[in-house]
């Protein structure tokens, strides 16, 4: 079962600390959705979840992962959309206004630059940039355990791959 609620798990913390509220509880709703997720595959002795725990996958480990998931799917996924340019030239060759925000090659950069600093974090500590797009606990661990599977015995411990 989860064991790490959400007010002592660092990494949320640290990713969470400079959002504005709105987000910032987006994201912990999210984060604990999927701890919930986490403690109901654990009660029901998912094949899969058990599994990845076999492989030194701990409740710990996990919450990090939900922590990175649930900050790319609440804050920087959305971001990482309002920067991509069509054909037209929209958002680069022709700067959008809404609201207060700016859509331009300006905020391209930054947007791009935001999220490759992010995947690269996420590679170092060895999960899959593909992990960051899962929508569910059981998708993650379902694609963790596929990871391993396929990893076998060659030592790849959180496949950076």
């Amino acid at each position: 079962m989860a064991t790490v609620p959400r007010a002592t798990d660092p990494v949320l913390a640290a990713l969470t600390r400079h959002l504005d509220v709105k987000p910032r509880n987006a994201v912990a709703r999210r984060h604990e959705a999927m701890l919930r997720e986490l403690g109901f595959l654990g009660e029901r002795e998912n094949e899969n979840l058990a599994f990845i725990r076999s492989r030194n996958w701990t409740d710990q480990r996990l919450s990090a992962l939900f922590s990175l998931n649930s900050i790319y799917q609440e804050v920087l996924g959305p971001l990482d959309a309002s920067a991509r340019t069509g054909q037209a030239g929209l958002g680069s060759q022709h700067p959008i206004v809404h609201g207060s925000m700016r859509f331009d090659a300006a905020h391209t950069a930054r947007v791009r630059s935001a999220v490759e600093d992010f995947f690269t974090m996420v590679n170092e500590l060895g999960f899959r940039r593909d992990w960051m797009t899962k929508n569910t606990c059981g998708d993650l661990v379902f694609y963790i355990a596929r990871h391993e599977r396929e990893s076998g015995a060659d030592g790849d411990p959180g496949g950076r791959r």
